[in-house]
């Protein structure tokens, strides 16, 4: 696992995911934006003032006159447990005419100390939500002055409800998609993160050149991005050719099956032609071969035919037509033998010896070396190696992994490249 991960990485992988990143943020605004006409039910508040006062005797004693303010003050809070009661909701709900569900809830407050309460209805019903409101403050009004005869009450209705507007869920609608689009936003963000800050493969090439003591060559983008990939794959020529010295042979193998080193051996070979070298491909996949499909090229003798001694090495090769001075050794799967002990007899060491004097460069690209020892057995014969790694597929531990046995098998590995990228 990488021990820092920078902005860029971030960046590449919204990038890389940006049409699944649209689609699930749409995917959210269109689910939330639905969820209104489903579960959402519209609601109207009725408010309704009334004001309480007390009537003080002509002939009250100062006592009673100074307890004025209190007694009023009961009052009032009197009024406001009452409207919590549901006995209030079912007898407004009976006095209007509807049923008791079309009220959500009533409740009252005093307003700012004073001897003013206000009263709210919710209802889903626009049309009688002020009717049911003044309709609930004017029992509450008769309920006080039937509770408390004396000192005489006085409860009036100062303000009515004022008529509510029908509301349309297209707005609702709209809100909640635009909410539904900022979570489904947030949400795919979190994910990102979390996948790259959990991430064990190859992102970042100065990190694997640092951690493995060797050099990324190039990085190689998709195929769909060209002239990038054709100068990419030039960039590998030049970093390679001097990380290799007088070397001639090089061996091109992937870490995994999916690392691209099929395409990376291609490229690299197209790019050495392109110098004006005369250059060999050769196909040493013998297990399941795909030079041959990327050149376009189909070939009556193969690579086994030349190791085998049943043909030679001129007559197998395959000039391809759109690179002057390229030609492909294509391969064959082997049935009755594993390939990796065709690599290690001499057969291999006699083939690239003639391949030597007849190519200015020799690529030679063999199956995944997590998978098979076919590149182990012959990276001690040719002279330099190449691996391939896959951005965000290659597991950081088996490239660590493939270097190791690449070199502990002789084979002299003079850094890497990146596909994908």
């Amino acid at each position: 696992m990488e021990l820092f991960v920078s902005f860029s990485e971030f960046m590449h992988f919204f990038k890389k995911t940006r049409v699944k990143f649209l689609l699930v943020v749409l995917l959210f605004g269109v689910l939330c934006g639905l969820l209104p006409l489903k579960l959402h039910q519209l609601s109207y508040s009725g408010h309704t003032t009334i004001a309480v006062s007390c009537e003080v005797p002509d002939n009250a004693d100062t006592d009673y006159r100074l307890q004025y303010t209190n007694i009023l003050y009961s009052r009032v809070q009197t009024v406001v447990a009452m409207a919590n009661a549901n006995s209030l909701l079912e007898k407004t709900a009976e006095k209007v005419g509807v049923d008791s569900d079309d009220i959500s809830k009533i409740t009252a407050e005093q307003l700012n100390s004073s001897p003013l309460v206000k009263i709210t209805v919710n209802t889903p019903d626009a049309d009688n939500a002020a009717v049911l409101s003044d309709t609930a403050a004017q029992i509450l009004a008769d309920q006080l002055v039937e509770k408390f005869p004396s000192p005489k009450l006085t409860v009036t209705i100062t303000d009515k409800s004022i008529p509510a507007k029908n509301k349309s869920k297209k707005a609702a609608v709209v809100k909640a998609a635009i909410l539904g689009l900022i979570l489904g936003f947030i949400l795919y963000v979190c994910y990102g993160l979390i996948v790259v800050l959990t991430d064990r493969t190859v992102r970042n090439g100065r990190f694997a050149e640092e951690s493995l003591h060797t050099t990324m060559l190039a990085e190689i983008p998709h195929a769909a991005r060209e002239p990038f990939r054709s100068n990419a794959f030039r960039r590998m020529r030049a970093a390679a050719l001097h990380q290799a010295g007088e070397a001639k042979s090089f061996l091109v193998t992937g870490v995994c099956e999916s690392d691209r080193a099929a395409s990376a051996s291609a490229g690299f070979a197209v790019a050495l032609a392109q110098a004006g070298k005369k250059v060999l491909a050769v196909d040493a996949n013998l297990r399941s071969p795909k030079l041959s499909q990327i050149f376009g090229v189909s070939a009556k003798n193969t690579f086994l035919d030349v190791l085998s001694g049943s043909c030679p090495l001129p007559q197998a090769a395959v000039d391809i037509s759109q690179q002057p001075g390229l030609s492909l050794l294509a391969g064959k799967a082997v049935e009755n033998r594993n390939p990796a002990d065709l690599f290690a007899g001499p057969e291999f060491g006699k083939f690239l010896a003639e391949a030597q004097s007849s190519y200015d460069y020799i690529v030679v690209f063999a199956p995944s070396e997590m998978r098979f020892p076919d590149a182990e057995n012959m990276a001690s014969v040719l002279q330099a190696v190449i691996v391939s790694a896959r951005y965000g597929a290659t597991p950081f531990d088996q490239m660590r992994e493939t270097f190791h046995s690449m070199k502990s098998a002789g084979g002299k590995v003079i850094g890497f490249v990146m596909t994908d990228a």
